[in-house]
C-alpha cells in the first residue's frame, strides 16, 4: 500500500537488525502504514515515503529528490548518516531525539564503563585463565583514583560523569568552548576540570583512561589522531562510544601496535558492519557492535520521541530538535 490517506504517513524504517524496533514503533503509530526498509532500498522506496526513520543506516542524498518526502527522523542523536545540506535544499525536514532522558545516553554512558572495566581487569584474559585453572591472574587496573578524560562533554559525556563519580576516579572533561559553552549542564554532576578544546593535548597526558564521547561533525573528523596518541602516557586506555571516524585509524592501529595504548574499546567503527578479520581487531581491542543504545529501556523511550515528532508534523507543527528548522518554516508556513 502506498497511496494512504492525508493523515496517514508510509513510514521506512531503515535498518538491518530491527525487528524490535519496528514492533515498538508500530505500537506508538499504529494508525500509520509503517515497512521495513533495507539500507539498500532506500532511494527506491523514497517515492512512495512520507518518513524514514534511519538506525544505523545512510539516507543517500538521491532519496531527497522525491516529492513526497517530509521528514527525515533519525532514531537517536547522530545525524552523521544524513546529508542535511542536501536535504534542506530538497525541503525536506531533519530532526533527532536528544539522547538524555529517554534511556540512550544512560544506556551508552553504562556501556562505556563496562567497556573501561573489561579492559583495566583484563577480563578477556581473566576468562582464559579460568578455564586454564589458573587463579589470581591477571593482573588488573584499578577504576579508583584514576584519571578519566571525557572528550566531547554533552549528554552522553555527563552521564558518563555522573557514573564514575561513584568510582572515585578524578574526572576531566573536555568541550569545544569549555564550561563557558551555551549548552545547560547538570551542576550536580562533579567534574575535577572542564577544559575547552585548547586544551585537549595538554590533559590526556593526564588520562589513564579516555572516552571518546564527541559528535561526528565535521570538526571532529579525526579529532583523535597521531597527535593526539603522541600525547597520551604509555598504557592509556582508550574507549571510543561516539562514532568511528572521531577516531584515526591508522593513528589507533599505530598507538597500539606501539603500546602507546594498551588497550582499546569499540562500540564503533570507520564502516558499520565492521570486518572482524581487520588488522585493528589483533590487538588488545574490545569490540561490540554499536550496542551502545541497545537496551529496551532506551529503545521504548527513543520510540516515543520518535512518534511525539511523528504526531507532531501529522498536526502541522514542527518537530522537536528540528536541525534545518528554515525549511519547517517554509513548508509548514510557521
Amino acid at each position: 500500500m502506498t497511496n494512504n490517506p492525508p493523515n496517514i504517513f508510509r513510514i521506512g524504517v531503515c535498518t538491518q537488525e530491527g525487528a524490535r524496533l519496528f514492533q515498538i514503533l508500530k505500537a506508538a503509530l499504529p494508525t500509520d502504514d509503517l515497512y521495513a526498509c533495507a539500507p539498500r532500498e532506500v532511494v527506491a522506496q523514497a517515492p512512495q515515503t512520507d518518513i524514514f526513520i534511519p538506525i544505523v543506516t545512510r539516507i543517500p542524498s538521491e532519496a531527497f529528490a522525491a516529492p513526497r518526502l517530509q521528514l527525515i527522523q533519525q532514531f537517536g542523536v547522530g545525524l552523521d548518516c544524513v546529508d542535511i545540506p542536501a536535504a534542506s535544499r530538497a525541503g525536506v525536514l531533519v530532526a533527532n531525539v536528544p539522547s538524555v532522558g529517554t534511556g540512550n545516553a544512560e544506556s551508552v554512558a553504562e556501556l562505556a564503563i563496562a567497556h573501561m572495566m573489561m579492559l583495566g581487569r583484563e577480563l578477556p584474559l581473566a576468562f582464559a585463565r579460568f578455564r586454564e585453572r589458573r587463579v589470581s591472574s591477571p593482573l588488573g587496573h584499578c577504576l579508583w583514583r584514576s584519571t578519566v578524560v571525557i572528550l566531547g562533554y554533552g549528554g552522553i559525556g555527563e552521564e558518563i560523569a555522573r557514573r564514575l563519580a561513584g568510582f572515585g576516579t578524578r574526572i576531566i572533561a573536555v568541550s569545544r568552548r569549555g564550561p563557558s559553552g551555551s549548552r545547560a549542564r547538570d551542576p550536580h554532576v562533579h567534574l575535577d576540570l572542564h577544559v575547552d578544546a585548547t586544551q585537549t593535548v595538554a590533559v590526556l597526558g593526564e588520562a589513564d583512561y579516555v572516552i571518546v564521547a564527541a559528535p561526528a561533525t565535521p570538526e571532529n573528523i579525526g579529532l583523535v589522531d597521531a597527535n593526539a596518541f603522541a600525547a597520551m602516557k604509555p598504557g592509556t586506555f582508550l574507549v571510543n562510544i561516539a562514532r568511528g571516524p572521531v577516531v584515526d585509524y591508522d593513528a589507533l592501529l599505530a598507538a597500539l601496535r606501539a603500546g602507546r595504548v594498551a588497550g582499546a574499546g569499540l562500540d564503533v567503527f570507520w564502516e558499520e558492519p565492521f570486518d572482524p578479520a581487520d588488522p585493528l581487531l589483533a590487538e588488545n581491542v574490545i569490540a561490540t557492535p554499536h550496542v551502545g543504545g541497545a537496551t529496551e529501556r532506551s529503545l521504548t523511550g527513543i520510540g516515543q520521541a520518535v512518534a511525539a515528532n511523528i504526531e507532531q508534523l501529522r498536526a502541522g507543527e514542527m518537530p522537536a530538535c528540528c536541525v534545518n528548522p528554515e525549511v519547517g518554516r517554509r513548508r509548514l508556513g510557521k
